[in-house]
């Protein structure tokens, strides 16, 4: 009995080496592609199943048959969207978009105005083609004056002052210095002004210098509209001078405003103080004034010419005031009380005194009303 069991065994073998390598697969393989699908017993078998939308999952299992290619997809052959944006995984570009965004076909937020920036982002999303934006979608405008870099011939204007189209502050008086800076905005056109805008006034006297006539008026002097000193009886010496201010229209005046009732051009000599006689009848006129007008007061002032020394000089013009004053005391018997005497020296001249001429007229004495 042993001897035909091993015969048995002999045939088999003998049998199976002579099959082919197709009738022993055959006899291994499965008896459906169901079964061999579902225990995957036999390698390579799967390559054969249908899969019309090539993801990966059999048709028989696929529940979403017209996946795109590429799109990656569950077991159940349905596309997976991570971020909910209606573009798959596998196809879209920007895998992280936030929720509820539009976007492309390729998963990327909508760029409507082609800025860089995606409109969900875009505060300004009508940006003009080519434009520097920022990261909100706007145009770069970093001194922020509504002007854009790229028009702003001005870039670092402060914040808050205005411009012009350029982007540049407004000048409004077109003076050189910008309204926000300007302390004196209404400068008249073609007035130089300093670094606050305001006009050039040497003296100080509310006139610009463009205008002034009388650049060197003393500080605090009342002054016209052409900068000049006021002269309110207008006999040519201005009021902060005018020791006489209500002297008559036309009347003669000296140098400190007052009427001059004589003007005496002795032949003095030099460093003389001598009035000559032949003078006494132009002096008596003098005295008649005085007579015929008791509360009349006068000043005589005594002059030189530029020789010698100014203290001596003082002196000298002094003492030549003085010869009158005793001329009209003793002789024509005029109170002393009524008459006062000043010597200026060499100030005030008349005349030239580089010529022996000139320097003969500025020797003089000068009576004026007190």
């Amino acid at each position: 009995m042993k001897k035909r069991i091993i015969s048995l065994s002999i045939l088999g073998l003998i049998f199976s080496g002579c099959m082919s390598d197709v009738e022993r697969d055959m006899q291994l393989a499965p008896k459906s592609v169901a079964d061999i699908m579902q225990d995957k017993q036999v390698v390579g078998w799967e390559n054969y199943t249908d899969d019309a939308d090539r993801d990966g999952i059999a048709d028989y299992k696929d529940k979403c048959k017209n996946t795109p290619i590429n799109a990656k997809v569950n077991q159940y052959g349905c596309g997976i969207d991570s971020d909910k944006d209606g573009v798959f995984d596998g196809i879209d570009k920007c895998p992280n978009t936030p929720d509820n965004i539009k976007v492309d076909k390729y998963g990327c937020g909508v760029d409507s105005d082609k800025d860089g920036v995606f409109d969900y982002k875009d505060k300004c999303p009508n940006t003009p083609k080519g434009k520097e934006v920022d990261k909100f979608g706007c145009v770069v405008d970093t001194d922020r004056d509504g002007v854009p870099n790229d028009e702003d011939l001005c870039a670092n204007t402060p914040f808050g002052v205005e411009v012009d189209t350029v982007g540049c502050p407004i000048d409004s008086d077109k003076d050189g210095v910008v309204d926000y800076k300007d302390k004196c905005p209404n400068t008249q056109k073609g007035i130089s002004v300093d670094s606050n805008g305001c006009p050039f006034d040497a003296d100080k006297d509310g006139i610009y210098n463009e205008l002034d006539k009388c650049p060197n008026t003393p500080k605090g002097v009342k002054v016209d509209t052409m900068g000049c000193p006021i002269d309110s009886d207008k006999d040519g010496i201005a009021d902060y001078k005018d020791k006489c201010p209500a002297t008559p229209k036309d009347v003669k005046v000296n140098f400190e405003g007052c009427p001059v009732l004589a003007e005496y051009r002795f032949n003095f000599k030099y460093n003389s103080a001598v009035i000559s006689k032949k003078y006494y009848k132009e002096i008596r006129n003098l005295a008649l004034i005085l007579r015929n007008n008791k509360f009349l007061k006068i000043e005589i002032q005594g002059y030189t010419d530029s020789k010698g020394k100014v203290k001596y000089n003082k002196i000298l013009s002094l003492r030549r005031a003085k010869a009158l004053k005793n001329i009209l005391v003793y002789k024509f018997r005029i109170k002393p009380s009524r008459i006062y005497i000043k010597g200026f020296g060499s100030s005030h001249p008349i005349a030239d005194n580089k010529t022996e001429e000139g320097r003969a007229k500025n020797r003089r004495i000068v009576v004026v009303k007190k």
